[in-house]
């Protein structure tokens, strides 16, 4: 299973879709709860006006003006609460309530004591002054001690002449706060099925594009490895069918390219190599007739080391023209290296070379004569580069699934602008040099699933890593 990391082309696709659909739903949430309160709100507000208008049309509710504290055993006082109390129970109602300007109790439903202050008309002050003014309002919700919402209407019941002198209020419970609070509940388990829904979807939707950009890169990987013969094979459709199909073509025309150079090159180093043996022959002939003219002899040992370095040319050309075959064993890189060392020694000791070595015992599936000469290359260079006396280091370690090596010297180094060319085929800084050393040390890393890290200060020397794979 591929990594989900924030980096990747599935999160991408997620994060672009997800926030989006996520802020809409949450902005609908709130305005679609918003406006739903609204609406009820208005309903029942306007219901209860309707009630209370209704109510106070109740014959004789006048006589509630007359009403003075201790009036409760008065016929008239029973027969209004009689009144009050069924249009409450008719209407569904919590209370009843007819008061005068002071917001004194006249009657009620529940036949409260007469002249009783009523306290919830001390919080609704604005509304009992709007509705002394011949106005018809209701309060805004409020929570009961019962735990509950509830909402009063008052309207305007008794007169004399234009002015108001009592009023009638009515209280009922707002139940459509529980189906609002459902409805709310609803949206949100919706929303959040919809989004766990959304999130499945382009999961797999996003899979469908990142495998295969992901095979894309892990193959665009093997091909800057130098792998030029695996195939792509990824099932996908559209305008990524249409990618992967360029990018085979691009890798079989780079790997047509390649298999020409490669041609060319073992083609012109074996057109070369064959006359050389006959000079070489010739040079041996000369060597042995003027054996005792020591300025002849002098010419033509100028000749023959000159016969050799265009020899090396020529192998340098060859060994970069094959194709490699890795054969891998359980390789001690100790060995190895010690190996490589002694092959040298005779150069290191010409220059009185100090060789720092901290070596551990670190086993790879490698090809060890491959590494060989990898590690011969590399110590060369350092060997070249540094002055008698020169400081050269090799070390060895793991670090997590791979073991690395790391030679330094304190030689000339390599400057600034020359870092980007350092592993092109043919690019050299020396005056004598195929500049195919390090260019074939990284094609040699690269089929062994390494990588190689160059690292360097120009006059103050250079650090090469290698790092190889474990297993």
């Amino acid at each position: 299973m591929k990594r989900f990391v924030k980096d990747s082309v599935r999160f991408r696709i997620l994060i672009a879709t997800l926030i989006p659909v996520t802020f809409v739903f949450l902005t609908i949430i709130p305005v679609s709860y918003y406006y739903l309160r609204a609406g009820f709100d208005r309903e029942i507000e306007n219901r209860l006006i309707s009630v209370a208008s209704l109510i106070s049309t109740i014959p004789n509710i006048e006589y509630a003006s007359d009403f003075k504290s201790g009036d409760e055993e008065l016929m008239s006082f029973d027969y209004l609460v009689t009144k009050l109390k069924a249009a409450r129970d008719i209407a569904s109602l919590k209370t009843v309530f007819i008061f005068d300007s002071e917001g004194r109790m006249l009657v009620s439903s529940e036949g409260e004591k007469i002249g009783k202050k009523i306290v919830r008309l001390e919080i609704d002050r604005r509304e009992i002054e709007t509705v002394f003014k011949n106005n018809k309002v209701s309060s805004v919700l409020f929570r009961g001690d019962d735990g509950y919402y509830y909402k009063n209407a008052y309207v305007p019941v008794i007169y004399e002449g234009d002015r108001v002198t009592a009023a009638l209020g009515v209280s009922a419970s707002v139940t459509y706060f529980e189906t609002l609070n459902n409805i709310r509940n609803g949206i949100l388990l919706i929303v959040f099925i919809s989004l766990m829904l959304i999130v499945f979807i382009i999961s797999v939707v996003s899979k469908g594009i990142s495998r295969p950009v992901a095979d894309l890169i892990g193959q665009a990987k093997l091909i800057a490895k130098g792998d030029f013969e695996s195939r792509l094979k990824t099932r996908t459709y559209g305008e990524l069918a249409i990618l992967v199909d360029t990018f085979e073509q691009m890798r079989e025309r780079i790997m047509n390219r390649n298999n020409e150079m490669q041609m060319m090159l073992s083609g012109i180093a074996h057109e070369i190599r064959n006359p050389l043996g006959g000079m070489q022959l010739m040079i041996d002939l000369l060597s042995e007739k003027f054996s005792g003219d020591e300025e002849t002899s002098k010419l033509i040992s100028q000749m023959n080391n000159e016969l050799r370095y265009l020899g090396n040319v020529v192998n340098s050309f060859l060994n970069y023209s094959r194709n490699v075959n890795i054969v891998r064993t359980k390789v001690s890189l100790v060995s190895v290296i010690k190996e490589a060392i002694d092959v040298l020694s005779s150069e290191i000791s010409a220059k009185n070379i100090l060789l720092d070595r901290e070596l551990a015992e670190v086993e790879v599936m490698s090809d060890a004569d491959i590494l060989k000469q990898i590690l011969l290359n590399i110590l060369l260079n350092s060997v070249q580069a540094v002055d008698k006396g020169g400081r050269i280091g090799i070390k060895n370690f793991k670090e997590g699934d791979s073991a690395v090596i790391v030679i330094k010297d304190n030689g000339k180094g390599i400057k600034p602008e020359d870092m980007q060319m350092i592993f092109r085929p043919f690019f050299t800084t020396k005056e004598k040099g195929t500049g195919l050393g390090l260019a074939l040390v990284k094609k040699y890393i690269n089929q062994l699933g390494g990588d190689i890290r160059l690292e360097s200060e120009y006059t103050k020397g250079c650090e090469v890593r290698i790092y190889l794979p474990l297993f």
